[in-house]
């Protein structure tokens, strides 16, 4: 892997919440970084061609926007592209794509379509791992619990939130890793 792979990481989802909390902090470690988002002119579900055009030179990839089926859409073409190079993608995922995670009292649509989605993301970043342990590429799936972001302002009032920070964190823990992580699920204890 050149230099210039190593200090680049792209966001796909940069500029509030966790991929905001994810940008400042490789900032501060010094990386260019390469933040992709409708505000300026990447759109997750229109723009997968040119997406994965812009990550070619960046060792580190983070999937961070939803936008329905769209995170899964972008991992498979970037799996597709780019399998067999350095690189290290992380896919934030949810809690609420898991049997245990979903919230059952919640009949709101958009929550149930989010809901299935991220359980569709999960099982194919599952299927991934045997293939993965013979590429060069490693795919992470951080799998947080509720976060505290404009997402989730109005809901799970009562339960402790993690902050963007902290998945942050479990992302850069994810690619400093010397070891494989299918998953890592970070929830927010209560005390």
């Amino acid at each position: 892997m050149n230099q210039g792979k190593t200090n680049r990481i792209a966001i796909i989802g940069h500029t509030r919440g966790i991929g905001k909390a994810i940008a400042d902090l490789y900032r501060s470690k010094g990386y260019d970084v390469i933040g992709m988002s409708r505000s300026n002119g990447f759109d997750i579900a229109e723009d997968q061609d040119n997406i994965v055009d812009e990550i070619k030179d960046c060792g580190l990839v983070v999937i961070n926007a939803y936008d329905g089926r769209s995170q899964l859409a972008l991992l498979k073409n970037i799996y597709s592209k780019y399998r067999d190079e350095h690189k290290k993608v992380a896919v934030i995922t949810s809690t609420s794509g898991t049997p245990e995670g979903k919230d059952e009292n919640l009949t709101d649509e958009q929550y149930r379509k989010y809901c299935d989605d991220k359980q569709e993301l999960i099982g194919y970043i599952t299927q991934l791992q045997e293939d993965l342990l013979f590429r060069a590429m490693s795919v992470y799936d951080v799998c947080p619990d509720v976060v505290d972001t404009a997402m989730t302002k109005d809901l799970w009032t009562t339960l402790p939130k993690l902050r963007p920070t902290e998945v942050a964190q479990a992302v850069s823990y994810c690619f400093e890793s010397t070891f494989n992580i299918n998953r890592i699920v970070i929830q927010k204890n209560a005390h």
